[in-house]
């Protein structure tokens, strides 16, 4: 790739497409209006993709592939088979799994039935951060064959039966 103009414009604007990620996140600590700081959030992250997007047609193919397979290096497991998961660990990741889900009816029931106030729309905000933190660390606890299952749930085999076929009934 030749250092030349595009190259040091696309670095630039793929480093601003970072920036307003940031800019957005400590809005709440500003003291804006709610729709001061909607408008400025907006105005942010459009010009953040429009850059990060210009940017990668500027750099190009190649550039986007290193910086993915570096970006996926920091997450891929070095060359190991899998260990396996503990019966108790399993039975944990289960439970966290299923108990991540009831955050989210906790607050519609909340929603529905009461007229929540300021501070409890934050108690409500942090109780469904909870519940998906709750389900990122079963999903984590439980492994890479229940990945795999979870993959397996999502392909589309075909329309062929797996297993056997039940027969009908004349």
């Amino acid at each position: 790739m030749t250092k030349d103009w595009k190259y040091y414009l696309g670095i630039s604007l793929f480093a601003y497409s970072f920036i307003p990620i940031c800019v957005v996140a400590a809005l709440p600590f500003l003291g804006m209006s709610l729709a001061e700081s909607g408008t400025l959030a907006v105005v942010f992250l459009a010009t953040g993709e429009v850059a990060f997007y210009t940017a990668a047609a500027l750099l190009g193919k190649e550039f986007l592939a290193a910086l993915k397979k570096r970006f996926m290096g920091w997450f891929r497991a070095k060359d190991r088979p899998p260990q396996p998961v503990s019966r108790t660990r399993h039975r944990a990741g289960v439970i966290l799994l299923a108990l991540s889900f009831l955050p989210y009816y906790a607050v519609l029931a909340d929603l529905l039935f009461f007229a929540p106030l300021g501070a409890e729309i934050t108690f409500l905000a942090w109780t469904l951060v909870g519940g998906e933190v709750l389900g990122i660390v079963a999903l984590f606890m439980l492994g890479a064959p229940f990945w795999d299952r979870l993959k397996q749930l999502f392909c589309w085999n075909g329309g062929q039966a797996q297993g056997p076929v039940p027969s009908a009934a004349p």
